[in-house]
């Protein structure tokens, strides 16, 4: 092994290099503006149901140019309904589009200079905005209004609504290669607010408000009284209090109304006379408990790390210590790989409880990226225990990409077991977690970090525990119902004459109304958990409804009755998110295809494709497959300008608050580095320790990774105080691989690039699970030298300084050496949080052998 010289090395960096060709390379990289200048937010909530407008206003503060790309969250139970821009005076209205033929109108404008505007689902809770040739010192207003509906606090019978602010990162699976995870991948973070944020809030129920309290945000709530012209129906404003510039969390509201709920029967009739109806009913009921087995499925990824992973194993003990006496169980900790507790489900009772209880206790969040469908697919393949209905609950966060296909799976396997779904933390995605419980036919809750976790956790028990309500039916009352229009048998007029022969009969007026109901297959009914169903009539509106669920203990029905008192009004919300509930309906038979062995599967996707496309449209509502674009046509006539490129710039999204867990921030212990997609694997150089000064002598360890092109999750320590760029870790499972010395490459470090940091690296390097790095006796991992040109040497190694002369006693002791490498490495991994820092606690102290107390002192050495 080489060793080298640290000549007074001031400022020396970590993390990826690139060999570089001249000193001209050395150029501070130009800081682009943010485009995003303000964000503000006004919502109007109608008891179970919501609108939300969101006004972005758009700069360009460059001398070209520009394309603006801003992932917005949105509530995944809606859907964006409204889509326009303001530019120059100038009102440009969007149109809703299959997706497809949006995106190629989009881009031919852009091509021909002309501003354009691209708003598309990239998941359901993410919505992306492409404001594309926004020419220099332009500035746009982009307005983009969502409907969704609003759920109470499973339980109880607070109204729980939210508003998303930041979509946290997400753990995009080796195995995703759709455009969908690139695009996910690709996403931008900071530790701070892009924008401007303004917020407010209108409620109205139809009772009295008695209070109204944010566990999220500081606000002001002015109760503003009864309504004028509608009895029984009161209003209050809510506002931010001040203005706020952090965008780091949902934006949560409890509100709690005078009175216990009442089932309701709300309509809006619109000007051609269709007629939307809404069923509004939070059941209450009780049943015999059942005998279960329930499995606990913790989520023990890098983004867990912190207050989340705490909270999670909070929830699994008050789980643990409330089952029932007569009940299976099993733990089941996921990340990049996942294990059981027990081989088998155990049988509750002192002695397991006592080792479950001991396990949780010293779980933490160090198993890497966020793989869940493997741990989902194993316990769905497990052989059931007879009399013993399995109930799966999930805790997480839901940070990953691949969430179609993980509710895909859920559904498909929802005849095996029941799933429930807790979403832990400030930025748990909703998508995820309640569209596992969906497709599970369970109950989803989230928890945000100063909230209670005991009522939620024993309100999803209970419902594990007792039979849900299935076969729902509804029977409207006051109209006399026809067949749906597609379903109707055209007659055709048989008699031998000149006048008609062979030719539909005109259809004599009927007083039978053709009908949708939304959803058509209605969900399981929990105890304490909200149903809401639509009813779209083309004329009359029903007088009341009937609705009748199955028990063990025979049907159970209510009777609900229209009155003028439940109109809401003409704005088309109703109607469109009955529409939207079809939508999502078929989205979700989609997800389930490929694992129901179903024949003409792509055929049946089409079908079912096509069908979303025809009501998305049709509503002006985006969908996985549909999309809303706006060209500003008055660009038509003008000459083209040559040379004249388009730089694209990305809105960084804030990390959610206490996203990365520990305590570590940012700039003290990691430096990250963002780069180009490659597809060659590449080199790293991982330090350990650091030495400078003139006789310090230190070996580098280069070790090589390979990651599908993309930089993967890499544990390292920042070897300066201020690192080169630390954005996020991409979130992706560490690969090592084999390395031979005669690969390493010449590197120089590269302390002033940036984000546009590059490396070099062998083509010839076999991939190898990261589980073998410790023990792995065929793993070399080897020193290089990482000679500057200049004079001054960098270097990175595990060993302490040592003599030159003492070669060979260290060659004899390599081997031992190695061991003690893979296994601090492998330690470091464990450790290391989702944005490639490290809490600074006993744990990282003992790995690296720095006393904690000079940690906590910004001492690395």
């Amino acid at each position: 092994m080489a060793a080298y010289n640290l000549k007074n090395v001031s400022s020396v960096h970590c993390g990826l290099f690139r060999e570089i060709s001249n000193e001209t390379e050395r150029v501070p990289p130009t800081k682009c503006p943010i485009p995003l200048i303000s964000v503000d937010v006004n919502a109007s909530l109608v008891h179970a149901v919501a609108q939300v407008e969101v006004t972005q206003v758009y700069v360009n503060k460059e001398e070209q140019p520009i394309e603006a790309i801003y992932f917005f969250p949105v509530n995944p139970e809606g859907a964006v309904t409204h889509f326009q821009a303001e530019l120059e005076g100038r009102v440009i209205k969007g149109v809703v589009k299959a997706h497809e033929e949006a995106k190629e109108e989009y881009e031919r404008a852009v091509r021909s200079q002309r501003t354009a505007f691209l708003g598309e689902e990239t998941k359901a809770d993410i919505f992306k905005i492409r404001v594309g040739f926004l020419k220099p010192g332009s500035q746009v207003k982009v307005i983009i209004g969502y409907v969704t509906q609003v759920k109470n606090e499973p339980g109880t019978n607070a109204i729980r609504f939210y508003i998303p602010t930041t979509v946290a990162p997400r753990y995009v699976s080796p195995s995703e290669k759709d455009d969908k995870a690139k695009e996910i991948g690709n996403m931008r973070f900071s530790d701070s607010s892009p924008a401007r944020l303004t917020l407010k809030v209108v409620v109205s129920l139809q009772d009295k408000i008695k209070s109204i309290e944010s566990p999220t945000h500081s606000i002001q709530v002015e109760k503003q009284g009864q309504i004028p012209g509608k009895q029984g129906w009161e209003k209050a404003l809510v506002k931010l209090s001040g203005t706020t510039i952090d965008m780091d969390r949902d934006f949560v509201l409890n509100i709690l109304p005078e009175q216990i709920h009442k089932p309701r029967l709300y309509s809006e009739k619109m000007a051609d006379g269709s007629t939307a109806v809404m069923v509004h009913l939070i059941p209450s009921f009780k049943l015999d408990e059942q005998k279960t087995e329930l499995i606990f499925v913790l989520d023990r990824s890098g983004s867990m790390n912190g207050q989340s992973i705490r909270l999670a194993k909070e929830a699994l003990l008050l789980f643990l210590h409330s089952m029932p006496a007569d009940c299976y169980f099993n733990v089941i900790g996921f990340g990049s790989s996942f294990s059981f507790l027990f081989p088998n489900s155990a049988k509750y009772d002192d002695g397991t409880l006592k080792i479950a209880v001991a396990h949780t206790k010293d779980l933490e969040a160090d198993l890497g990226g966020t793989e869940i469908l493997k741990p989902l697919k194993d316990i769905f393949e497990k052989p059931e225990i007879k009399g013993y209905l399995r109930q799966v609950f999930v805790l997480t966060d839901g940070q990953v990409s691949n969430t179609d296909g993980v509710i895909g799976l859920t559904q498909a396997n929802a005849h095996k077991a029941r799933v429930f779904a807790l979403g832990i933390g400030n930025g748990a995605s909703h998508h995820l977690v309640e569209g596992l419980a969906k497709a599970g036919g369970g109950t989803a809750a989230f928890v945000a970090y100063n909230e209670s976790i005991n009522n939620k956790v024993l309100n999803q028990l209970k419902n594990a525990l007792q039979p849900s309500l299935t076969d729902i039916k509804l029977t409207w009352e006051g109209v006399e119902l026809g067949l749906p229009t597609e379903n109707r048998r055209i007659a055709v007029n048989k008699e031998k004459t000149l006048m008609g022969y062979n030719k539909p009969i005109e259809p004599v007026p009927e007083s039978r109304i053709e009908y949708k109901q939304s959803p058509k297959q209605i969900p399981p009914i929990h105890d304490g958990s909200q149903l809401l169903v639509f009813g779209l009539f083309h004329r009359e509106c029903p007088s009341g409804v009937v609705i009748t669920a199955l028990s063990p203990d025979g049907p159970l029905t209510i009777r609900l009755e229209h009155s003028d008192e439940n109109d809401v009004g003409t704005s088309g919300m109703l109607h469109r998110l009955a529409a939207l509930k079809l939508v999502r309906e078929l989205e979700l038979e989609i997800s389930g295809l490929s694992y129901q062995g179903v024949d003409q599967v792509s055929q049946s996707e089409e079908s079912k494709k096509n069908e979303i496309i025809e009501i998305a449209c049709k509503n002006g509502i985006t969908s996985k497959y549909t999309s809303f674009v706006a060209i500003d046509v008055e660009d038509e006539t003008k000459q083209l300008l040559k040379n004249w490129g388009m730089e694209t710039r990305y809105v960084p999204l804030q990390l959610a608050h206490r996203w990365y867990g520990g305590k570590c921030s940012l700039n003290s212990l990691s430096c990250a580095s963002t780069t180009s997609a490659l597809t060659k694997p590449y080199s790293f150089l991982l330090p350990l320790s650091l030495h400078q000064g003139d006789t310090a002598n230190v070996p580098s360890q280069l070790v090589h990774f390979s990651h599908g092109g993309k930089p993967p999750h890499i544990p390292r320590r920042c070897a300066s105080i201020e690192p080169l760029y630390a954005p996020l870790a991409p979130p992706f499972p560490t690969i090592l691989t084999n390395f031979n010395a005669g690969e390493a490459h010449h590197l120089r470090s590269t302390p002033n690039a940036g984000n546009d940091l590059m490396f070099r690296s062998s083509p010839n390097v076999v991939p190898m699970p990261i589980d073998s790095l410790q023990g792995n006796n065929d793993t070399m991992i080897s020193s290089t030298e990482a000679d500057d040109d200049s004079g001054e040497d960098i270097g990175f190694g595990l060993f302490d300084d040592y003599d030159e002369t003492k070669n060979e006693t260290l060659d004899e002791d390599l081997e031992e050496e190695s061991v003690l490498f893979r296994t601090s490495c492998q330690k470091l991994i464990n450790l290391q949080c989702y944005d490639g820092s490290f809490a600074l606690d006993d744990k990282l102290s003992d790995i690296i052998a720095i006393p904690l107390d000079k940690l906590n002192e910004g001492k690395l050495i």
